[in-house]
């Protein structure tokens, strides 16, 4: 999807219907053009129709509005580049093939995964009308033990933003936000090789959002926001809302590490008090530590985690 694309895709939104000759007009190209375009934009999933006398309507409007993101970038102090894709394997995959050619900042979306990862591999089932994005940050090389904490960071980042929404979410140590008791958000960072120096952190964000069918295959462990609450959320305004809290605490974590935000993460860890399983070890979850580490009991002795497979025992 180029420039133009784009554009027609924004007129077809902030319009009930627009003319095939308007749109020519506007972008001077051809009627022909238009209407091939517009044929490529529904192969992609965009639900157009066209009707006589009127022109061509948007008909599902939950799209992802480029322009705004955009626009929210070239406005920031932190990203520098937003680059949209139609599908990808995988954005983390994307970012790590082309970061040598991507400034710092980077945001990369893709409406669909083909091969999305989670944690140890697993594969994220890609739900319809969810977020998929990932961030390229390049860090010395010194700072690279803050992948866990900027983990932890971007999870609380979420789930703020999640509950000004209204959205009574937690989160599970160390990259997943639940609600009801279900997965809504995962998050997959990921060290990236070094040049100069610097060496790369990859944050992968998953969100199911307005997704209305969740396959059985995961339905027992994983939801969506509008599954859980029946509501339409505007996945444009979500993004840019996580961008923005981002970008406004992360000098703040830059300065003081994980630790400033410890507290707030506390309250709304769902491990904390918690039997749990580590690597099938079986331990209780006793605090979260100043640089992210879970502090776990096992047997009278204390354990620290940094990493591994967690799971809560209900």
């Amino acid at each position: 999807m180029d420039e133009k694309d784009i554009f027609i895709l924004r007129k077809l939104y902030e319009n009930e219907y627009i003319s095939g000759e308007e749109l020519a007009s506007l972008l001077n190209i051809s009627r022909m053009a238009i209407n091939k375009r517009i044929k490529s934009l529904k192969a992609l999933g965009y639900k157009i129709e066209s009707l006589k006398k009127k022109g061509y309507e948007l008909s599902d409007k939950d799209i992802i509005r480029v322009w705004e993101i955009k626009d929210c970038i070239q406005s920031s102090n932190l990203f520098k580049e937003f680059i949209y894709l139609d599908e990808v394997d995988s954005t983390n995959t994307y970012v790590k093939q082309n970061q040598q050619h991507l400034p710092n900042a980077t945001l990369v979306y893709a409406e669909r995964q083909a091969q999305g990862r989670g944690r140890l591999s697993r594969r994220w089932v890609d739900l319809e009308k969810g977020i998929k994005m990932s961030i390229l940050l390049k860090i010395l090389l010194l700072d690279l033990e803050k992948i866990v904490p900027l983990t932890l960071f971007t999870g609380l980042v979420i789930n703020r933003v999640l509950r000004e929404y209204g959205v009574n979410s937690f989160i599970k140590w160390s990259n997943d936000i639940y609600l009801n008791g279900k997965k809504i958000c995962g998050i997959l960072s990921e060290l990236s090789g070094e040049v100069e120096g610097f060496g790369s952190i990859i944050i992968g964000v998953g969100i199911n959002v307005n997704a209305e069918n969740i396959p059985n295959e995961i339905k027992d462990i994983a939801t969506s926001l509008k599954a859980e609450t029946s509501q339409n959320f505007d996945r444009t305004r979500l993004i840019i809302d996580i961008l923005k809290e981002f970008e406004k605490e992360f000098p703040s974590f830059e300065k003081y590490g994980f630790s400033h935000f410890r507290d707030e993460y506390k309250s709304f860890c769902m491990n904390l008090g918690k039997e749990i399983l580590v690597n099938g070890e079986r331990m209780v979850c006793r605090d979260i530590g100043q640089k992210g580490e879970l502090v776990c009991e096992k047997e009278g002795q204390i354990i620290e985690i940094s990493s591994g497979e967690v799971t809560i025992r209900f």
